[in-house]
């Protein structure tokens, strides 16, 4: 099977950012620095964001691959679930790596960037087809 162009432009940035996200969780607890703040948890701004990210990347493959119209159809279902089911599985990776820990807290802030994320790019896509 031949890779073409829209592979590159449209799914692979997604599959390259969950490799990233990956890597980063794989990284030992003791070596990320740990900052307090009253309002927001740093780690949880960076969860939600993150996985906002792969979100939004996961969309934008769905909604341009060709190959299986369900999950262009239902791109939006497709992308919340597809990237929760990575969260989960981010959080149960960190099990196994020296100390960190699976957090449902983590779980929630994946969750709620996904989420937000999610609406955003179904935003920019309404805009796109309403000019």
């Amino acid at each position: 099977m031949q890779l073409n162009k829209s592979f590159w432009l449209n799914q692979f940035p997604a599959l390259l950012y969950a490799g990233f996200i990956f890597v980063l969780s794989s990284i030992p607890g003791d070596t990320f620095p740990v900052v307090k703040l009253d309002l927001i948890s740093p780690d949880k701004l960076v969860h939600a964001m993150l996985f906002g990210g792969l979100a939004f990347l996961l969309a934008h493959a769905l909604y341009h691959q060709e190959s299986f119209p369900y999950l262009k159809e239902n791109w939006l279902v497709c992308t919340i679930l597809f990237a929760t089911l990575y969260a989960i599985s981010d959080e149960t990776h960190q099990y196994f790596v020296r100390n960190r820990t699976p957090e449902i807290m983590d779980l929630n802030a994946d969750l709620f960037g996904i989420v937000v994320f999610s609406l955003i790019f179904l935003k920019f896509r309404t805009k796109a087809l309403s000019k």
